[in-house]
């Protein structure tokens, strides 16, 4: 069974931290990591503890017309020091209306003691006048409380890394690999969700793009599938349908959510691995951007 998840889903949470809801938010100064809307605290974790987090906020008004929209989680120790992130976006655009973004990280503990999983959502203008935007509703929360380690495994973290798609490139591109992962005994499920996040390359590049000379407008149109790959031959492969999608150089960013679920038999099918497969389509160069903007995990349960 294949879950493509481009829109945000119905979730249960054990734990939820809210932001005031009409926060005007102004534009951020350069360097800054974003202001603090909502702090979940995670208490006396032990190391090697695990929590699913997912953040989803809407956003509205933005001015002036194009403004960079974006997103973060980022787990802290109370001294202030990131420890893990995850990160997402967009472009607001005024005549779309209400703007949703949202995103998942699979939180491990890397020691003992409490941590604080922050939502982070402001606003840059890409021109002299500064941005502003309005904050409808934003929440991060702990989608399942507390998960045996033995359940999950994350795509490895490749921090600032990109895939870059050229203007002439039709080949199709693995990215958020997982490899042999070897679900814990007594398991009848596994999923595997996959955050990607993609920029496309206009004008002078940049924003996740290498720097160069592009076209200084126009559309990407790519498609992107996941697979859940058992080792076993007698077990078959789970995948997502092949999903098209389009989006222009004022929109930028796109990120979008690929779930896929495999049901686990008795008998097992023993290891599973795990990747998305995307292909440039038409139209402009673009990139997806890796750790902390795409991430996966698979999760067994």
């Amino acid at each position: 069974m294949a879950v493509v998840a481009l829109a945000a889903p119905a979730w249960a949470y054990t734990e939820v931290a809210y932001a005031r809801r009409g926060t005007t938010m102004t534009e951020s100064p350069p360097g800054s990591i974003g202001s603090v809307r909502a702090t979940l605290v995670l208490e006396n974790l032990a190391a090697g503890d695990v929590r699913l987090l997912r953040a989803q906020s809407v956003t509205y008004r933005g001015t002036p017309d194009r403004n960079a929209l974006a997103q973060k989680i980022t787990c802290e120790k109370p001294d202030g020091t990131i420890v893990s992130e995850s990160w997402t976006g967009t472009n607001l655009l005024a005549v779309n209306g209400l703007q949703p973004l949202a995103q998942r990280l699979l939180f491990v503990a890397p020691a003992a003691g409490t941590y604080y999983c922050r939502e982070r959502i402001y606003v840059n203008s890409h021109y002299a006048q500064p941005a502003r935007a309005t904050l409808y509703s934003a929440f991060v929360g702990d989608v399942a409380g507390p998960v045996a380690a033995e359940k999950v495994i994350p795509a490895t973290p490749l921090r600032g890394a990109v895939v870059f798609f050229s203007g002439t490139d039709t080949t199709a591109h693995r990215v958020l690999p997982i490899s042999r992962y070897l679900p814990p005994a007594g398991a009848t499920r596994l999923q595997v969700r996959n955050d990607v996040f993609f920029t496309n390359c206009y004008g002078s590049g940049g924003a996740g793009c290498p720097r160069g000379s592009f076209p200084p407008s126009g559309k990407s149109t790519y498609t992107h599938q996941a697979f859940l790959v058992p080792s076993s031959p007698a077990c078959p492969v789970a995948s997502t349908t092949r999903v098209t999608r389009t989006f222009d150089y004022l929109l930028h960013h796109q990120g979008g959510s690929l779930d896929v679920v495999a049901p686990l038999p008795a008998g097992g099918c023993g290891s599973w691995s795990s990747y998305v497969v995307v292909r440039r389509v038409s139209g402009l160069p673009f990139v997806v951007q890796l750790y902390p903007y795409s991430q996966a995990f698979m999760y067994a349960s």
